[in-house]
């Protein structure tokens, strides 16, 4: 139940004893005590009501703007890695180009430089639970992805790695830039459901993360059959 909800219930309540009240006890209503008690609750229960709504209405609207603050810095922040990132074709490009290097077999290594670009998010977490789950589950599951490919990352800056076979580092780098292609994917797919939450709510927002999240179950659905099919070519060739 919401607190709107409970609001207007514990109130219907509140002036449901009350009407109960005065049909049981039989008070003189002529009287003029009667009248002068009467017209006094009635303002103390006004003044109440009135405090208590605007408490209300206060504390909603402070919600609604740390929501919208907590939604700029983090739309602010993935928008930076997701155009650091550029387009999924540059992403594969450029790791094709690495994994081709260090399958020479001369010793090659890239180097995986130490990124940070969950400061904002790191901040809110305390605080987390002022996102709706519209945002709240396409935000976190980005924010997983990068600390996914920061524990690779951290990984492949180490020793082992440069003295690994090649093979094994081609597919740990091939691995990583999975990592950030996925990472690009579901950037994406925070950015827009936050902008979706800002222009219409909470349901265009999930609406358009449903949406995002089916087109991509689609694509990988096709990818999967794309490779399934080259490899069934390769080995009957």
């Amino acid at each position: 139940m919401g607190r709107g909800t409970l609001l207007w219930a514990a109130s219907g309540g509140v002036l449901g004893l009350v009407a109960l009240g005065l049909w049981l006890v039989p008070f003189d209503l002529g009287s003029v005590q009667v009248q002068q008690a009467a017209i006094a609750a009635l303002v103390v229960a006004t003044g109440w009501f009135a405090g208590f709504m605007l408490r209300e209405i206060s504390q909603q609207l402070d919600r609604q703007e740390r929501l919208r603050d907590a939604h700029r810095a983090l739309f602010a922040e993935i928008k930076h890695n997701v155009e650091n990132l550029g387009s999924a074709e540059d992403l594969k490009s450029f790791g094709g180009s690495m994994l081709a290097r260090i399958v020479e077999g001369d010793g090659f290594a890239p180097f995986i430089p130490r990124e940070r670009n969950d400061t904002v998010f790191a901040a809110l977490l305390p605080n987390i639970h002022i996102l709706p789950r519209a945002t709240i589950d396409p935000v976190v599951q980005y924010y997983s992805q990068l600390a996914a490919q920061d524990a690779l990352a951290d990984d492949m800056r180490g020793e082992s790695f440069r003295t690994m076979s090649p093979q094994r580092r081609a597919a740990l780098y091939r691995d990583y830039i999975g990592l950030k292609l996925r990472a690009l994917d579901y950037g994406n797919e925070a950015l827009e459901t936050i902008d979706a939450y800002a222009r219409a709510g909470a349901r265009r927002a999930g609406a358009a993360s449903e949406r995002i999240r089916k087109a991509r179950a689609e694509r990988v659905k096709r990818e999967r059959e794309a490779e399934v099919r080259a490899a069934g070519g390769g080995a009957q060739g």
